[in-house]
């Protein structure tokens, strides 16, 4: 399956912060069904990180479902997250009541306000994809310059079987923006050797992809940066 160069609505700017909300809404609700939470949980526990820094943070319900894990194991996580939208980072502070204490940053992925490995995790969850390949370069970079211990990045898998997934699903919701940006996600995704190589050229170490639920992949380095 080729991928496509497209935009999808929610790179534009959105009118209705409601149907913002709307869509937030059904990709949580995605992420809570068809993993897109233990991934990050998982990784979070085995490196045993005390800082996570989230990019592209959307209404960041995983990193802070990852705080949440690790304030019921006792072991606390430093949270910050960041995202280029404002009405983004007002979803996420709504979010965020009961995690403990969250930094909300407005800034660009690709030139990230940060020093070289300011986090111990960096992750960024289901926006790669947003992404062509020059970009993706710098983001991924930018992840794994002020990453101390592994960026982590979880995308969608393209595939036509992935595609026939997400069209099917996006028609269980009357969400505008999720009906449209569902299915063109996985168009717009990249393969698992195509975000590996794409990682490599962007100064990751060991780079490795994991194959991972409902048509989901996790992409992480623990080389030294």
């Amino acid at each position: 399956m080729k991928r496509v160069v497209a935009r999808e609505l929610l790179d534009e700017p959105i009118e209705s912060f409601t149907e913002l909300e709307g869509n937030m809404a059904d990709i949580e609700f995605a992420n809570r069904v068809f993993g897109g939470i233990s991934p990050v949980v998982r990784e979070i526990r085995r490196m045993d990180a005390r800082s996570l820094l989230d990019v592209c943070c959307g209404s960041a319900d995983i990193p802070l479902a990852a705080a949440r894990d690790a304030q019921r194991r006792g072991s606390p996580l430093a949270l910050t997250v960041l995202d280029c939208s404002a009405h983004m980072l007002m979803i996420a502070r709504a979010r965020a009541q009961r995690v403990g204490e969250v930094s909300f940053v407005a800034g660009d992925a690709r030139a990230l306000p940060f020093g070289d490995r300011s986090f111990d995790v960096v992750t960024c969850n289901l926006a790669l994809h947003h992404f062509e390949p020059d970009a993706a370069r710098l983001l991924l970079r930018e992840l794994r310059r002020v990453a101390r211990l592994m960026p982590l990045v979880c995308d969608l898998r393209r595939s036509l079987p992935a595609y026939a997934a997400a069209l099917a699903w996006s028609r269980t919701t009357s969400n505008r923006l999720t009906r449209h940006d569902a299915p063109l996600s996985v168009r717009r995704a990249y393969t698992p050797r195509e975000a590996q190589a794409l990682a490599y050229d962007a100064g990751w170490r060991a780079p490795r992809v994991r194959s991972e639920a409902f048509f989901r992949m996790t992409i992480s380095d623990r080389g030294r940066a």
